[in-house]
């Protein structure tokens, strides 16, 4: 992974999503400032999935000059053989840019489309009625989750270095709740960020995005997030926070 960051440029995506061990080696393609990768990211919840991914040195948005370079690393012969080792490694998944949906007809059931969001810089703001939740919260965390955001990532307590925090009623009743853990490739990345119904609009989802973050940049330097597409109102909200659009995906499973 380190080789793979320098040689992107120290493309945010890459650092996020790259493992830190090499379980089969990346392919890429480079052409002055732009270049294009593939490579295999491993997940918590989803397996292994292939990632493509393009971009160039002065602007992580996917140019034209990217996206060619990505279509024409997939048109390549070597691409189709990498993808064979991967299969026969168990690998699945795919995800890739949104606007290269069509690439080579790697898609064969769409599973959805995210996007992913950093920053490094902690977000202002008062965490009073944020509090820390244990281990002895799993099974209440693990029943709210199933309740108000069964799509979730997150998995209460399921591994090691999880932080869930939460905020509750004046009866000990949990309005909202989050994550942060740490990916394959060592970054944090927020996720079951959740509020019931009856207390939106109350700015809790602010006020846990905001300690979360503050709690990974402090322990780590940065933040990351994904989110479904859909919800145009927390993308507003990890925006106003200071998060940086990066980018957006199309994932699914392989053809």
């Amino acid at each position: 992974m380190p080789e793979l960051l320098s040689w992107t440029g120290g493309s945010p995506v890459i650092r996020a999503e790259a493992p830190t061990t090499v379980g089969q080696p990346a392919l890429g393609l480079r052409r002055g400032r732009a270049w294009a990768v593939a490579f295999v990211r491993p997940t918590h919840t989803h397996g292994d999935n292939l990632m493509l991914h393009a971009g160039d040195d002065s602007d992580e948005v996917l140019s034209p000059a990217a996206a060619a370079l990505l279509e024409e690393l997939v048109a390549a012969p070597p691409f189709a053989a990498w993808v064979g080792t991967a299969r026969a490694k168990g690998v699945t998944g795919v995800s890739l840019p949104r606007t290269l949906e069509h690439l080579g007809g790697l898609l064969g059931v769409e599973g959805g489309r995210w996007e992913w969001m950093w920053t490094t810089e902690p977000p202002a703001g008062d965490a009073a009625d944020v509090l820390e939740l244990s281990p002895g919260s799993r099974d209440e965390l693990v029943a709210f989750l199933d309740e108000h955001n069964p799509r979730t990532d997150g998995r209460p307590f399921a591994r090691l270095e999880q932080r869930w925090v939460g905020i509750r009623d004046g009866r000990g009743a949990l309005l909202g709740t989050g994550c942060c853990e740490i990916e394959h490739s060592g970054a944090p990345v927020l996720a079951g960020i959740t509020v019931t119904p009856a207390a939106r609009g109350r700015g809790l989802g602010r006020a846990i995005t905001a300690e979360l973050t503050r709690g990974a940049i402090a322990a780590h330097g940065w933040s990351t997030l994904g989110m479904y597409s859909h919800n145009d109102i927390a993308r507003g909200l990890y925006l106003d926070l200071g998060y940086r659009m990066a980018a957006r995906w199309t994932s699914g499973r392989m053809t």
